[in-house]
């Protein structure tokens, strides 16, 4: 199996699409999930160029963690991209994986080619969720993540009511993942994500790549006035609503999410 070396251990990988002389593109997944978050957007997306999809930090088959930050996971990019050279990409990131464009964009632009984020959030966790994530975290780590937990609290914040209604299963198969982590790795993912994250929404506007942001109409994880809070602060950003889907767009929505990111890549690749 594919494995690159980087500060925060060994990352599961997986690359396709023909190498060219543009930018690759990245695909950066959210909390609980891995890679095959993007299998109905991969195919499509290996059609225009070479593309990277990472298991993250703790997460699918990649190796446990130590203690990090989302700084810490955005230094980490750079030395994925230096082993596998990567110069520059096109990072379309989801709630997690946005954060980390987001933090690379800032802190190594020259990496940066263009941005797509979905679902995510630029700002620190208020003390309300900080306080509530904390407390979920303290029951995992004594007794896991029983199912009712899953169900109540993890599966809605995931999950539009629509799609919840539609496809009750998704919450059966989030438990599945989620307690076949390693949970000590797990629970430092949700401390860097979900407690301890800084706010970066001041420094937004030294952003100058072409950027789209999606959010689902159901999202209760990342709210659309998150979205709304990006789009304000990057020069030239626009966003998409996605009808009927909550944070997990691409799996709950994943003709309406390729309908936009496909145009917005291949305009990416077209203008670089």
């Amino acid at each position: 199996m594919p494995y690159v070396a980087t500060r925060l251990g060994r990352w599961f990988y997986d690359e396709s699409g023909p190498a060219n002389d543009g930018p690759a593109v990245v695909l950066l997944h959210g909390l609980f999930f891995d890679g095959s978050q993007w299998k109905a957007q991969l195919p499509l997306l290996s059609k225009l160029g070479r593309v990277f999809v990472f298991d993250g930090p703790g997460h699918g088959k990649s190796d446990p963690p130590p203690p990090f930050t989302l700084e810490d996971h955005a230094d980490a990019m750079t030395d994925a991209f230096g082993h596998l050279g990567i110069a520059r990409a096109v990072f379309v990131g989801l709630s997690w994986g946005g954060m980390i464009s987001m933090r690379v964009a800032l802190r190594y632009p020259q990496l940066v080619a263009a941005l797509a984020l979905l679902d995510t959030d630029a700002g620190a966790v208020s003390k309300v969720e900080r306080m509530k994530n904390g407390a979920l975290a303290s029951i995992a780590a004594k007794v896991g993540i029983p199912p009712w937990l899953t169900r109540t609290q993890v599966a809605p914040q995931l999950f539009g009511k629509t799609t919840l209604e539609r496809r009750p299963e998704h919450a059966a198969e989030t438990h599945r993942r989620i307690t076949g982590y390693d949970r000590q790795a797990l629970l430092r993912a949700v401390r860097a994500v979900s407690i301890e994250r800084s706010d970066i929404r001041y420094r937004l506007g030294a952003i100058s790549v072409p950027t789209l942001v999606l959010c689902g109409e159901e999202d209760v994880a990342t709210p659309l006035a998150r979205s709304r809070e990006i789009v304000r602060a990057i020069p030239g950003a626009r966003l998409r609503v996605i009808p009927r889907a909550g944070h997990m767009t691409t799996i709950e929505a994943p003709d309406a999410v390729n309908a936009e990111l496909l145009p917005f890549v291949r305009a990416a690749f077209q203008n670089v």
